[in-house]
């Protein structure tokens, strides 16, 4: 059995985490040449280079196994505590991190009550990676996140998923960009020669609101804003139109900010938590709690596991 020094592992984690030496050292509150040296003989012992420098460092495929390993010995200490505690053998515990991936539009919308609630209720610290709803799951496959929120429904290999419900989304642009540009009305014709945003390249959404509507795309000047604040604000001041959350558009439309591009028309897009069949109790009431909260604030869908 390979025996190994739990700080050296521990420093690979904090490398991980914070993408830096210098860093990682800081927050182990030791010196960067004690960190290097540490992950050095791990690397010796394992004989495997375990992470990649560089700005920012990341582990390699071996690396990841490592943090995996950490985040699950920190997970069951965590649930330990709990359970001395309440036999009345400790006073407490730190609260537990974890890291999960999540869809920047529930980052923004609804999902901060996640956050709220399970720092409360669980002693849940997160520690986040934003993405696309449709991949976000890559982090799990790579193991960078022990759970995530994803419109992927097949689960992956060795995970659970539970069907959260769906996030609708509405075409909105500002009534001066509408006047200007859709003064007959909203068509595949008037459509062709409008700006629009789009988060990234992953982003799709536009294309598929236009299929729902009118059975076709066309091509559309479209600006990249990765930001969902900078999204929304490009739309209310007129840079071009955008598909918003309805649950956040609704305030802006009554207010005569937004106008709807399509009132009858809509994108739903299913959003599913999936995490390991082997994490642990912590996880599970997290994922609970997420369903939960999700209820109250998505659009109804199927809500079952998977």
């Amino acid at each position: 059995m390979l025996k190994l020094d739990y700080d050296a592992i521990l420093a690979l984690a904090a490398v991980v985490r914070e993408g830096r030496f210098d860093m990682a050292a800081k927050s182990l509150n030791v010196t960067q040449s004690a960190v290097s040296q540490r992950i050095k003989q791990l690397e010796d012992r394992v004989g495997s280079v375990l992470i990649v420098r560089g700005r920012p460092c990341v582990p390699t495929e071996a690396g990841l196994q490592f943090c995996r390993y950490v985040e699950q010995v920190e997970l069951l200490q965590h649930e330990l505590n709990e359970r001395m505690k309440s036999l009345g053998g400790t006073s407490g515990s730190a609260a537990a991190q974890i890291r999960i991936s999540v869809n920047n539009d529930s980052l923004a919308t609804w999902f901060p009550n996640v956050i709220k609630r399970a720092k409360n209720e669980l002693g849940i610290r997160f520690d986040i990676f934003p993405d696309d709803q449709e991949h976000t799951e890559n982090r799990l496959k790579t193991g960078e996140a022990l759970a995530v929120v994803t419109a992927i429904e097949t689960p992956v290999q060795g995970c659970r998923r539970v069907s959260l419900g769906a996030m609708e989304y509405i075409a909105v642009a500002s009534p001066e960009f509408f006047d200007a540009n859709f003064p007959n009305g909203v068509s595949i014709e008037t459509l062709k020669n409008t700006s629009c945003l789009a988060f990234d390249r992953k982003d799709t959404i536009q294309d598929q609101w236009m299929m729902n509507c009118f059975g076709e795309t066309v091509e559309v000047s479209t600006h990249m804003v990765p930001s969902y604040e900078g999204y929304v604000a490009c739309c209310l001041n007129g840079t071009a139109w955008g598909l918003v959350p309805s649950v956040a558009a609704h305030d802006h439309i009554k207010r005569g900010d937004l106008i709807e591009l399509s009132p009858e028309n809509s994108v739903r897009v299913s959003l599913h938590w999936q995490t390991s069949t082997q994490s642990s109790e912590i996880l599970r009431r997290l994922g609970d709690l997420v369903l939960e909260v999700a209820k109250v604030h998505l659009s109804p869908d199927m809500y079952r596991s998977g």
